[in-house]
């Protein structure tokens, strides 16, 4: 696997590369076409010209190539519009991709010599181009893939999956004690957060639609805890979001300490048992339907 950083470098170099041949082809279309408007050249005029015309067709793909790449770094969310802006220009390039292949595949079954030679080249020259076209969207898109982080152990975790959990002790912010050496048996999901957190107020309401599939469940227990925050901090904000699962703070973030040094929201699932079956840093709703895969797994496990 590529880092983050080697990922995105190999897509700017992709994106050089296409803006490179790009240029070329802009420079080529633009001396064709002057070379076709002399006197001189009236007999290969048409055939120039098309060659031009041609040339301003790379390049116009290519920039429409540039448009929907930034288009896919830059928005969310998706509309038929910006699908078309990016699939678009990678079909036509992809049937040049293939029509240069196929080209090349005529000129040696079927052409021998000086032709043979001359169609191997102009096919290349279609391979070389089309492919360079391509590779920033194939860049983009692999990008996710190749630079996969493991966000269960990034940087700042004390635990790992199959660790036994921490134990700690505290009071939610109705009172009532929390004490993890009493819940043995019990499937907990742990959760920190800070009322100031963006990621942290994007995934608090996916944990409330977990409370609110599984709270009638046997042996199910969730706390959502604030770092560094008070009760009356998370009374405000549990009030003003609506959420209903139980909280409590952690005003000297002493609880958060024993599961890691930094970055939040942190998510842990811990099994009847007290191990950690499951750990995620950052408020990604892909990991959702994860954790409440391996929580009804949990659940059906017996004592």
């Amino acid at each position: 696997m590529m880092s983050p950083q080697q990922a995105f470098r190999l897509f700017v170099y992709a994106d050089w590369a296409m803006l490179i041949v790009g240029l070329a082809a802009l420079g080529a279309a633009i001396g064709w076409a002057i070379y076709a408007v002399l006197p001189r050249n009236r007999g290969q005029r048409r055939r120039v010209l098309l060659k031009a015309l041609m040339s301003f067709l790379v390049v116009a793909m290519f920039w429409g190539t540039q448009a929907s790449v930034t288009v896919a770094f830059f928005h969310e969310q998706w509309t038929p519009l910006f699908i078309v802006l990016f699939a678009l220009p990678v079909v036509v390039m992809l049937v040049g991709l293939i029509a240069s292949i196929a080209y090349a595949a005529r000129a040696i079954l079927r052409r021998t010599g000086k032709e043979r030679r001359q169609m191997l080249l102009r096919s290349l020259v279609g391979v070389f181009v089309f492919g360079v076209g391509v590779a920033p969207h194939t860049a983009a898109v692999l990008m996710p893939i190749i630079s996969a982080e493991d966000h269960s152990s990034l940087p700042g975790t004390l635990t790992r999956v199959g660790d036994p959990a921490p134990g700690f002790d505290l009071a939610r912010i109705d009172g009532t004690p929390f004490h993890t050496a009493d819940l043995r048996g019990q499937v907990i999901v742990l959760n920190f957060f800070a009322t100031w957190c963006g990621p942290c107020q994007k995934e608090l309401p996916q944990l409330q639609a977990i409370w609110n599939e599984f709270r009638n469940e046997d042996h199910f227990t969730m706390l959502v805890v604030g770092r560094e925050e008070t009760d009356e901090s998370i009374k405000t904000f549990q009030q003003e979001h609506g959420f209903t699962f139980p909280m409590a703070s952690d005003r000297d973030a002493s609880i958060y300490a024993k599961f890691a040094s930094q970055s939040i929201p942190r998510t842990y699932l811990i099994s009847r048992q007290g191990s950690i079956v499951y750990q995620w840093t950052g408020g990604y709703e892909e990991e959702i339907p994860k954790l409440k895969k391996l929580l009804r797994k949990e659940l059906a496990k017996k004592e």
